[in-house]
């Protein structure tokens, strides 16, 4: 069990003493400390969720998991499903950061393969707490939500836009065929990495989803290559 320390009041020395802080230096302190309170919150979650299962987790749990009381729980979250669906938020923010760490390879193809590679490294890690979204919600409802709702949209959007983007510039270096209009060939190939994840989920998320990675960008390459 990880136990979280609650924030301290910004201007709180350690053994009660107060010391005078500016209003501004006060809020921006109280609301790192909050943040990353409600992060680690988010950690000892996931723990729970993935050792419980959603339906059988219960706050009591995530609060124990945290070494917090319940009620403190609740000054963050208003329900499991806030957890639970804040977790997911986390995992899609923290999986933007790995594409973006690879925005300075020169060539596209192998930078759409770092990339790639990087994202399926983090759902192995995790690959229990995706399986069990889809398990919730059904592969329709995740690719609905990941259409529609207002993070979704903007993740799904921006995913788009980086494969459209890294494909053209393939287009432009000659790596690519050109008989075949960009944004059917970005579809193609989100479309192979969408069924790997959903076949490897429904098998139980084994070990070797990284290594499909190199897989699916050489067999997409053989087809989609300039001869």
């Amino acid at each position: 069990m990880s136990k979280v320390a609650e924030p301290a009041r910004a201007g709180t020395k350690r053994g009660g003493a107060r010391a005078p802080v500016k209003p501004s230096t006060r809020d921006a302190v109280r609301e790192e400390s909050r943040a990353a309170f409600r992060a680690a919150i988010l950690v000892a979650a996931e723990q729970v969720f993935g050792r419980l299962g959603f339906h059988d987790a219960k706050m009591t749990d995530i609060a124990a998991e945290a070494g917090v009381a319940a009620g403190t729980l609740y000054n963050y979250f208003k329900n499991k499903d806030e957890v639970f669906t804040s977790i997911l938020e986390r995992g899609r923010d923290q999986v933007t950061v790995l594409l973006d760490a690879h925005a300075d390879v020169p060539d596209p193809l192998e930078r759409t393969r770092l990339r790639m590679r990087d994202a399926f490294t983090y759902l192995e890690q995790h690959g229990a707490l995706f399986s069990m979204f889809l398990r919730i919600a059904g592969v329709s409802e995740y690719a609905r939500k990941r259409a529609l709702d207002e993070h979704g949209e903007h993740s799904y959007a921006a995913s788009v836009q980086r494969t459209v983007a890294v494909i053209r510039e393939a287009l432009e270096r000659g790596q690519l065929r050109r008989d075949v209009p960009v944004e059917d060939l970005a579809a193609m190939l989100m479309g192979m990495c969408d069924a790997t994840i959903f076949a490897w989920t429904r098998a139980g998320c084994p070990p070797g989803l990284v290594a499909k990675a190199d897989t699916i960008v050489d067999l997409f390459l053989r087809g989609a290559q300039a001869p």
